[in-house]
């Protein structure tokens, strides 16, 4: 029953990374790196962003204290609307985190995975990587969750992988923010390349 629970837990957070349309969609793969010009602001275990205007906005989550005896996990929870809102209203969005759920802090691993994500509302575009990923400390391949997109298989091995998708809303607004050769060289890192 915990160990099915654990599976659920781990594929829904998965997948709420992956877009469910992107079948129709090109992918590519993607190593994790952040395509955009911006200072991480790395707020530990909490939300107190140092810059929560910027935009691109680029953050570093610590998520390893998802236990259940000190009762982490809650906390974990009580932050998690606070990041969705910081991040949905952005244009240009990095997110690095580290997760890790225990019964005891630092005893008896559920689940673990680094993950970086991004997603780009002027392109239309997104991506997720997933390394290190462990289920109950065994290496983990995300292909073998429920629900896990064939689509996506190529991109996804034992431990984790990443993929590219253009199946992000563009939004003209955003658009609008790198609409010239100056804009754009603000916003995006020298040489990032999206994958063809």
């Amino acid at each position: 029953m915990h160990r099915r629970l654990i599976v659920t837990a781990v594929a829904t957070a998965l997948l709420l990374c992956l877009a469910s349309s992107a079948a129709a969609a090109p992918i590519a793969p993607y190593n994790g790196d952040n395509p955009f010009r911006c200072k991480t602001q790395d707020t530990g275990f909490g939300v107190d962003f140092p810059n929560p205007e910027a935009d691109p906005f680029c953050v570093k989550y610590n998520k390893t204290q998802q236990n259940v005896t000190d009762l982490g996990i809650v906390d974990f929870l009580l932050n998690e609307p606070a990041r969705v809102a910081a991040a949905v209203p952005k244009c240009f969005y990095h997110q690095t985190d580290h997760w890790t759920g225990w019964i005891v802090q630092g005893q008896q691993e559920l689940w673990n995975w680094e993950g970086r994500y991004f997603f780009d509302k002027a392109r239309g575009m997104g991506g997720v990587y997933i390394q290190d990923a462990r289920l109950a400390g065994q290496p983990l391949d995300p292909r073998t969750l429920p629900g896990f997109p064939p689509e996506y298989s190529a991109y996804f091995g034992p431990g984790g992988g990443g993929v590219y998708t253009d199946t992000v809303a563009a939004e003209p607004t955003c658009a609008a923010k790198v609409d010239t050769p100056q804009e754009v060289k603000k916003v995006y890192r020298d040489g990032w390349r999206y994958p063809d």
